[in-house]
């Protein structure tokens, strides 16, 4: 008996080994082997990222990089249509749940626009005293003095511009800096600059200030054209239109920060709703082309029923509205852009 009490604290401490090892390989294998680690689970919503970009006709460019449960997109998007298309993809491949539930918690967009398709493009956005500025500059000198331009109005703006190929078209600098100028003092609202057009929609504070920022932008440096939707209150500041190319930009104006975000999903969001309805707005003002609406395949007539009505609400004529179902038939983005009457194939009018 004496023997046996001598070994029992070594039979302890064998067994209190024992415990710990099994322990250990069993930490080892739900970190690194089992379906629930964390390997296992970058690997899932990896491979649900890449199915859903394949889904859309987005793969060859976008390539996707799981850190944790955080979904990094990146690469040269050939058109912004396709960095949206592959964003949401991404962002839709697999629920967001939360950090424990295992799904898909961030997206981070890394993307960029091929140089060719970019030009010297540049958007603006206002919310509430906060400046977003991106888009394309044609060299990093031009960059940073937008980037002044950009502080000096709101001292606290993000500009986020990158180094486009082509030359700096006469009077770019002095477009940029009417267009920030003149959106700084709204209370929110989307400015955009492509090509020699200029166009700046948004909400003034008082007719005294919606008046004033529509006559300013009526009066831009040379080569560029230009068009403004301001409005205050129940009062709306817009020139008539004969641009179409103008027209576009200023419907993609008036959609503001919500125009990326439409989804081909019932019920249409009030956020949605309401960027449409300015969108009718804007496009009421002009005076040529077609509104068309592109769609899902098989989203279905109440899809374009539901986006139309507030598009008409907001003042647009139904018979210059046309709906296309077009793209694959998973995805759920909706697109806007205003042509040339009889610029587009297989296009049905809106009844």
């Amino acid at each position: 008996m004496a023997d046996m009490n001598r070994f029992a604290p070594l039979i302890r401490h064998r067994g209190l080994l024992i415990a710990a090892g099994v322990f250990i390989l069993f930490g080892i294998w739900a970190v690194y082997l089992s379906p629930w680690s964390a390997r296992a689970m970058e690997a899932r919503l990896g491979a649900a990222a890449e199915a859903g970009l394949e889904r859309v006709g987005e793969q060859g460019w976008a390539v996707v990089e799981m850190r944790g449960q955080r979904a990094i997109i990146s690469g040269y998007a050939p058109s912004e249509d396709a960095r949206a298309r592959a964003v949401r993809a991404v962002r839709q491949a697999d629920w967001a749940g939360g950090a424990v539930a295992g799904g898909v918690t961030r997206v981070v967009d890394e993307t960029r626009l091929a140089l060719p398709e970019a030009g010297l493009a540049l958007r603006a956005d206002l919310d509430r005293n906060a400046l977003v500025v991106r888009g394309f500059a044609p060299d990093p000198g031009a960059a940073s003095r937008v980037e002044e331009i950009a502080r000096v109005l709101i001292a606290d703006a993000d500009v986020f511009l990158e180094e486009s190929a082509g030359q700096m078209p006469d009077g770019w600098e002095a477009a940029v800096r009417l267009l920030l100028g003149e959106l700084v003092r709204l209370e929110e609202g989307t400015a955009f600059l492509l090509d020699e057009g200029l166009a700046l929609a948004g909400f003034a504070g008082s007719i005294q200030t919606g008046e004033s920022v529509a006559g300013g932008m009526m009066s831009p440096p040379p080569p560029f054209g230009s068009a403004a939707h301001v409005r205050a209150g129940n009062t709306v500041f817009a020139a008539p239109l004969r641009s179409v190319a103008l027209c576009d930009l200023l419907v993609q104006a008036a959609l503001g920060p919500d125009g990326s975000a439409l989804e081909a999903r019932l019920p249409i969001s009030p956020d949605a709703v309401d960027a449409l309805a300015e969108a009718g707005s804007a496009f009421s003002r002009c005076q040529r082309g077609e509104l068309v609406i592109t769609t899902p395949s098989r989203s279905g007539t109440a899809i374009a029923e539901a986006l139309m009505s507030p598009l008409i609400a907001g003042g647009a004529d139904p018979l210059r509205l046309m709906v296309r179902a077009s793209g694959p038939a998973g995805e759920t983005g909706v697109t806007l852009e205003v042509i040339a009457r009889g610029g587009a194939e297989d296009v049905s009018e809106a009844s």
